[in-house]
């Protein structure tokens, strides 16, 4: 099993690694056709390492925080060897419905670009789109192009998820998000999709951002000023919390809708239990680096709950802050 295998899955990869050893190389090398996932990892990598230093080389980029240079030390990432930089990537292919077909068909130059584009892919329903043009991706991208439709890192083992998969998972909960609806939104991270769930149309309801990387609670506070939604924390309609998201957060529970941004081996009892009647819940399911489900999750006014599939995914693991920060 090769590495990317491992980290993908086999069944996910396996089909597209079916290439030919070159003769006198020493060792197998793969052919890999523009459009296989392997391929596609490459370019993910390099999105994020354009030009990857060597092994124990310090980590720099010319990307600026507050006009200084962004370093390691901004974002807590820690220089691995580079044959480990597949992992990450594969790691940092958050929310990735299909890896060969739906990556980034909808970057723009953009924010209101970026946008179009994901409505003209069908993609986004004209109350996502007016949610998603309110909030400028760019307030709350730590590093990397903000309008490419991929994910991208934020430090702290944590992934900010690809537009279009924040596109998807809004359009499921759309129903629930109502006037007076009451959302939790799961690792929430440098705040972005808690930011979106608040601009919906939902008079008189409350967004709960929980995140267990302090950090970030931090980060994303100061990035709601940034994209001047500041008054939403101020008048209560948003909460940023820092905490276990596995536990839900029972002071604003029950809830309409939840997002959770991480993919859980199963589904917290707590969730289920916090959700109100009528309300949904959207989760990625399944091991770290195997076989991922995005689950929609249902529950009627009588309380009987109902599950379905609605995609396959990656996405980085639902752990505790310790572990996370370990395997960063």
């Amino acid at each position: 099993m090769t590495k990317i295998q491992k980290y993908l899955g086999a069944s996910v990869v396996a089909p597209h690694f079916k290439g030919r050893a070159r003769r006198g190389s020493g060792s197998p090398a793969r052919y890999m056709p523009p459009g296989s996932a392997p391929a596609i990892l490459r370019r993910f990598t390099r999105a994020f390492h354009p030009n990857p230093p060597r092994d124990g080389a310090k980590f720099t980029s010319r990307t600026s925080v507050r006009g200084a240079p962004l370093t390691r030390q901004h974002l807590n990432i820690t220089r691995t060897p580079s044959n480990r930089y597949t992992k990450r990537a594969a790691l940092a292919l958050l929310c990735v419905p299909s890896i060969f077909t739906m990556a980034w068909r909808s970057s723009g130059a953009t924010n209101d670009e970026l946008i179009d584009n994901l409505f003209a892919n069908e993609i986004a329903s004209d109350a996502v789109q007016s949610a998603m043009r309110s909030c400028d991706r760019k307030n709350y991208v730590v590093v990397g192009d903000a309008y490419q439709d991929s994910p991208q890192t934020i430090g702290y083992g944590a992934t900010i998820s690809a537009p279009h998969m924040h596109a998807h998972c809004l359009s499921m909960l759309e129903d629930q998000l109502v006037p007076g609806a009451r959302v939790l939104d799961v690792g929430s991270g440098t705040g972005y999709l808690t930011a979106l769930f608040a601009s919906f149309e939902n008079k008189d309801g409350v967004v709960v951002g929980i995140e267990h990387i302090p950090q970030l609670t931090a980060v994303s506070v100061e990035n709601f000023a940034k994209d001047g939604k500041e008054h939403m924390l101020g008048d209560g309609k948003v909460e940023l919390v820092t905490g276990d998201g596995r536990l839900g957060y029972p002071p604003r529970a029950p809830y309409d809708a939840i997002h959770v941004g991480a993919a859980a081996p199963s589904v917290p009892p707590a969730l289920i239990e916090q959700l109100a009647r009528g309300g949904r819940l959207v989760i990625p399911v399944g091991p770290e680096g195997g076989h991922q489900e995005l689950r929609v999750i249902d529950k009627d006014e009588n309380g009987a709950v109902t599950e379905r599939t609605a995609m396959g995914v990656i996405y980085v693991p639902l752990t505790d802050a310790e572990h996370q920060l370990k395997n960063r």
